[in-house]
């Protein structure tokens, strides 16, 4: 009698437990828009190349642009899509530096830096 008690209690434990998993929610590879943020800093550099992907995941090249610079805009994207953004300042010494960041929706989910006289600066990201 009392085994069947237990397994008659053990039953619903079960399921609550299965249940559980279910309400997670899937991952989506479909396509959905993110806020894109792409930032150059540096220091003792006034201008750089910048070379990035926009809105449409287009290469962009952009010549002596004013340090520092920031872009912002939305872009559609899905798993495996790629946000890159390139700096290449020149005419620094040894103490120059240059940084790329990406964020998307707010968060930073690359940065890299570069010191010397011709750094070249590549951030990238893969759309998970």
């Amino acid at each position: 009698m009392k085994k069947r008690l237990l397994a008659l209690l053990a039953v619903p434990l079960l399921i609550v437990g299965c249940s559980k998993n279910n309400e997670d929610p899937a991952p989506s590879n479909g396509p959905r828009d993110y806020q894109v943020k792409y930032e150059v800093t540096a220091t003792k550099y006034t201008t750089a190349n910048i070379i990035y992907r926009d809105q449409t995941g287009t290469q962009v090249t952009e010549v002596s642009v004013p340090l520092p610079k920031t872009y912002t805009f939305t872009r559609n994207m899905k798993a495996a899509d790629v946000v890159s953004l390139g700096a290449f300042p020149s005419g620094g010494d040894a103490s120059s530096s240059v940084t790329a960041t990406i964020s998307l929706d707010g968060k930073v989910v690359s940065t890299v830096s570069g010191v010397g006289p011709a750094p070249q600066t590549v951030a990238s990201y893969i759309i998970p």
